[in-house]
């Protein structure tokens, strides 16, 4: 399954592309069998059911967002050696990686599950659907210490250079993933919680497959018993680089969080509609964020490998390859958006079809700004710039926290649709601010261009 693509030498533009081609496969795979649970519930159990996975989809995204924030912060420092050809250095960064992320992990699964019912309540989530909610987000947060593990021995194969593995071992668990959830739904009558329970198993066969293949196939990524023992400079180093890029997603997440906060007030069709816009958001944006995840590699083995001006060159086509995708993607929405919403939501209520059609007019417009900011914050977050990327995300919390008290209540719903979009805006132009200003360009004579 292996094949290493090197980011260091060779056409810039190849490399990014080939290398970006099976992390996007990755990503629509873990996506389709989230929306797979969004159709399965949808046609299935109805548009309760709907809304009580879309009540907590925000939530779900915080365990996702923080975990793979986590694993590509610990990867971007295993890049940087793999890059300067620091094998013994990448061993002992893996070693102590396993070791920091597996007490983050179950710290984090057993704070947060402790407290979820009094989260959901504070989300304001319908009663009506109260109980479902619960019964689906608190399966996902028992299994976090998987979805992080798998996350970080995936993040270390990329950051040698191999995205093709994670792809093929997560495709075979989509596959498992939509099997298990006909049957745990269908015939097993187990409700929304079949989803949660089918997605844990996907994600611990996908762990399993991975390490096994690991031990199998590249024992040369395999730390020795003493790359485990503690290094208090490299695992702050570690802890410092995971964390940030963690609470980074995470903030963004709970952002998001508070908006659905907003929009859980608005009635469960309104719910159901938001829902099914975001699944098909988040399988539009895949392209987008399959360029920005190989970015973060890309930019961090070639610091290691000192090709300055290669890293400001992959950015910048990074950058255009999003601004052509997104004026692309604009033109197919605003002719197929009410069919793409019956599709994946199941639904012919006029109220849930306009409602996922709205979202989706006002927001992919908005994706060329996206990409751009999306890649300069991982560029600068590989460049070991900390904590301006984390200052950006919280100007998106921020946002959304203001949009959520003030516009949200007196706009509905059109507020909500608004909302990222304005967001984005103001985070693109921070990051943009300090991209051209970027020391690491300026102390090698190196003209920094967003495009």
């Amino acid at each position: 399954m292996f094949k290493q693509q090197s980011l260091t030498s060779g056409p810039y533009k190849r490399a990014l592309i080939l290398f970006a081609i099976p992390l996007f496969g990755a990503q629509l795979f873990q996506t389709l069998y989230n929306t797979c649970d969004t159709i399965i519930v949808g046609h299935l159990l109805g548009d309760l059911a709907l809304a009580s996975v879309g009540s907590v989809a925000s939530l779900f995204d915080l365990v996702v967002g923080f975990s793979t924030g986590f694993g590509q912060g610990l990867g971007v420092v295993a890049a940087q050696k793999f890059g300067a050809q620091d094998f013994k250095g990448f061993k002992r960064v893996v070693g102590l990686s396993i070791v920091l992320s597996l007490i983050v992990s179950i710290l984090l699964s057993a704070g947060i599950g402790f407290f979820l019912p009094q989260i959901l309540t504070m989300m304001k989530t319908d009663p009506a659907i109260f109980e479902m909610a619960y019964s689906y987000i608190s399966v996902i947060f028992a299994g976090l210490t998987i979805t992080v593990m798998y996350n970080l021995l995936a993040g270390m194969l990329r950051s040698a250079g191999d995205s093709t593995t994670p792809l093929v071992i997560l495709l075979i668990s989509s596959v498992l993933n939509i099997i298990l959830d006909l049957v745990f739904v269908s015939s097993f009558q187990m409700g929304v919680a079949g989803t949660a329970w089918a997605t844990l198993a996907a994600q611990l066969i996908s762990l399993i497959i991975c390490a096994m293949w690991v031990i199998a196939k590249r024992k040369d990524l395999i730390p020795s018993r003493h790359d485990f023992r503690w290094d208090a400079n490299l695992a702050s180093n570690l802890a410092s680089m995971g964390m940030s890029m963690a609470l980074m997603s995470s903030i963004v997440s709970l952002g998001t969080v508070i908006l659905q906060t907003g929009i859980n007030g608005l009635g469960y069709l309104i719910v159901s509609g938001h829902t099914a816009a975001r699944r098909l958001f988040a399988i539009l944006n895949l392209p987008v964020f399959s360029v920005m995840m190989a970015v973060s590699p890309y930019v961090a083995q070639n610091i290691g490998a000192r090709e300055y001006d290669r890293v400001q060159k992959g950015i910048r086509f990074a950058n255009r390859l999003g601004l052509y995708y997104g004026v692309l993607l604009t033109i197919v929405i605003y002719i197929f958006a009410n069919q793409i919403v019956t599709l994946i939501s199941g639904s012919e209520n006029p109220e849930v079809l306009a409602t996922g059609s709205l979202y989706l007019k006002t927001n992919v417009p908005f994706f060329p700004v996206l990409a751009v900011l999306l890649n300069l914050r991982i560029s600068l977050q590989s460049m070991e710039q900390k904590m301006v990327p984390v200052v950006s995300s919280i100007i998106e919390l921020v946002g959304k926290v203001l949009f959520t008290l003030f516009i949200v209540p007196g706009a509905g719903y059109l507020g909500v649709c608004f909302t990222e979009p304005v967001v984005w805006i103001a985070m693109c132009l921070f990051l943009a601010y300090y991209y051209l200003r970027n020391p690491l360009f300026k102390e090698h004579h190196i003209p920094a261009r967003i495009f």
